[in-house]
């Protein structure tokens, strides 16, 4: 079983805009394929039943001229085909890495102003929540990462519990010997962090 929360659940959007991979782009894309086909559908619909004139549902899909312009150039046809067929297979590869790359992980940086800016790397400060997170009681593993930006950071941690654990006391832990500690560390008033638990199943019991 697996529970899946954000920490600062009075800004559930943005830290979900912060700590996740932005998927805004793709959405986009689908829905405005999705409304393309939805409305050339109802036009087929539409034509095919009469309803814009007898005369039009009657007509071939392929009008009669561009059919013979196809006849007539077919050379020039078969290419614009192929580099259709070829900027499609670009567009959906160019598509498919967009949406596989890596999510960023990125260092953190500490203070700014007159004082300057000090550079903490993403793996010492997630080694470090690690350590503590496995100390949370009921906590048998723990996975720790950085997201978000350098100077916007946030946090996904993934934490494996024992059976019997009590979920509430590992929350509340986890926000005082934890996440606070963090906090101070980045010098931040918030640190937006997404927590899955992992529940263990409870043992299975031998029949004698």
């Amino acid at each position: 079983m697996a529970v899946e929360q954000s920490s600062t659940p009075r800004h559930t959007e943005r830290t979900a805009n912060r700590l996740g991979r932005s998927l805004t782009f793709e959405r986009t894309i689908v829905h405005v394929v999705g409304t393309l086909a939805v409305l050339a559908g109802a036009l087929t619909l539409l034509v095919g039943s009469g309803v814009l004139g007898v005369y039009r549902a009657d007509r071939p899909v392929l009008d009669p001229l561009l059919e013979r312009w196809i006849r007539d150039n077919p050379r020039l046809s078969l290419t614009a085909v192929a580099v259709l067929g070829v900027l499609l297979v670009l567009l959906g590869l160019w598509w498919l890495i967009h949406a596989l790359r890596p999510e960023n992980r990125p260092d953190i940086h500490i203070g700014g102003g007159t004082a300057g800016t000090t550079s903490l790397t993403g793996t010492a400060f997630t080694d470090a929540v690690r350590t503590d997170a496995r100390e949370v009681s009921g906590v048998t593993r723990a996975r720790v990462r950085t997201t978000g930006t350098a100077e916007n950071p946030g946090l996904r941690m993934v934490l494996s519990l024992q059976h019997g654990t009590d979920v509430r006391q590992v929350w509340e832990e986890l926000d005082e010997k934890v996440l606070s500690r963090a906090r101070e560390a980045l010098r931040v008033e918030t640190l937006p962090t997404v927590v899955r638990l992992n529940l263990d199943s409870s043992p299975a019991q031998r029949v004698r």
